[in-house]
């Protein structure tokens, strides 16, 4: 009998601390919906795992508490290391379609990823970076009128969603209707007569 080379609880057990594959830890910003007419997003903990001797083949995967246990030496160095930023929710400067590439990059620089932080931006920093007075003002008055918005833009979504459920009662009306039909064709078809016995 050959005996393996590798310890076969590794594959068995995924709780077990796996600290030589390689992972990426990140963070991703997921939509929890829309807030003040602005779509709002949340930070999550990703990971990306590297399979070993495979380019093509990268899971990624929303971090909890069987990866932290995996992983537990990447991630306690990933959270040490500072590249672990501190988790925000708000409407990310990506979303935000008034704002350059090169703008949001600027501002990730400094550490600001939200429209609401960049609305409440200190004046000493604005006060260095040229231009960044009249973008926090902007960010300002984009949050009241996404507020003064809001209410309309929550009734457009009711609308969308009323229209939706509608559109499925009718497919449903439709298909039942189809089905009644082709049962009263069959109590029109004349049925086979009986043979007396005799």
């Amino acid at each position: 009998m050959v005996e393996a080379d590798f310890d076969v609880q590794d594959f068995e057990d995924r709780h077990r601390s796996d600290p030589k594959t390689p992972v990426r830890f990140f963070l991703h910003p997921v939509e929890i919906g829309i807030v003040d007419g602005m779509r709002k997003f949340r930070d999550v903990e990703m990971c990306e795992i590297s399979v070993p001797g495979s380019q093509s083949n990268r899971p990624v995967k929303k971090v909890n508490e069987i990866v932290k246990r995996r992983f537990a030496a990447q991630y306690a160095k990933w959270k040490a290391s500072g590249h672990a930023e501190q988790m925000v929710e708000g409407t990310h400067l990506t979303e935000v379609t008034w704002l350059t590439r090169s703008q949001v990059e600027e501002l990730a620089y400094i550490h600001v990823r939200t429209l609401e932080q960049l609305a409440e931006l200190n004046d000493n920093v604005c006060s260095r970076m040229p231009g960044f007075y009249d973008l926090k003002r902007k960010a300002a008055a984009f949050l009241v009128q996404g507020k003064k918005n809001a209410p309309i833009l929550n009734l457009q979504k009711q609308l969308d969603e009323e229209k939706a459920k509608n559109l499925v009662l009718q497919q449903n009306i439709d298909s039942m209707s189809k089905r009644l039909a082709a049962l009263e064709d069959d109590d029109d078809s004349p049925k086979p007569k009986r043979r007396k016995k005799g």
